[in-house]
This record gives structure tokens, sequence and C-alpha cells, in this order.
């Protein structure tokens, strides 16, 4: 037979939701007992609602433009960025093909004068009265 401890056992539990969905079932039965409660008519209320509801619009329409102005600023700053850019890989094509220009003449001056001294050295032991 299996023997029984004594002590007593504790089981904790631990519930998965974070009480948010409360809070807000909570907030919503406050909002309409406060409507049904309150020292105003139903017309006044509608009016109020009304009001808020505009005043919710026009300040939508103003954080709307203000990101449609952020927006246009980004776009503005990129674009000068890209130009600034394409002018500076402009000139550092420029100054590259100089450059390369320059060694390919420097390097056909030294290709052609070795080939002189090879001419002159061939020839000058080529040169025997044969």
């Amino acid at each position: 037979m299996a023997e029984r401890s004594e002590e007593p056992a504790v089981v904790l539990t631990r519930r998965k939701d974070s009480g948010f969905g409360l809070f807000l079932l909570g907030a919503a039965i406050g909002a309409g007992l406060a409507l049904l409660f309150a020292p105003q008519s139903g017309e006044e209320t509608r009016r109020d609602i009304r009001r808020g509801a505009r005043r919710v619009k026009r300040r939508a329409r103003e954080m709307a433009e203000s990101g449609r102005e952020a927006a246009e600023d980004v776009v503005r700053v990129g674009r000068d960025m890209v130009e600034d850019m394409k002018k500076g890989g402009r000139a550092t094509a420029r100054d590259v093909r100089k450059r390369g220009r320059s060694a390919a003449r420097d390097a056909r001056e030294a290709l052609e004068a070795r080939l002189a001294q090879h001419r002159e050295a061939f020839d000058d032991d080529g040169d025997d009265g044969v």
C-alpha cells in the first residue's frame, strides 16, 4: 500500500487571458450606463455624439494631411539624395574614364617603346649579311 503524505499540497494555476477583454467589457457597460443616467435629454446626447464625431473626423483629416506632408518631405529628401548620388556617380564615371584612357595611353606607349626596342635588337641581330 502506498503511503499518503500528511503535508498539504498547493496547486497554482495561471489564467491565459490578461483581463484586457474584461476591461473593455467594463468600459462598454460603463459608457452605456453613463448614457442612460446622464442628466441630459436624448437630443442633447445625440448632439454631443455628433460633435464628437465631427471632432474625430476633423482630427483624422488633420492627421492624414500631416502624414501626407511628412511623406512628401521624405520623397523630396529621397529624390534630392538620388540626384546628388547621380551627380557624384557621373563625376566618378568621368574621372574613371579619364584615368582609364590615360592608363591605356601610357600602356600603349610603353608597349610601343618595348616593341621598338625588340625590333631594333632583332634588326641588329638579324643583319649578318646573309
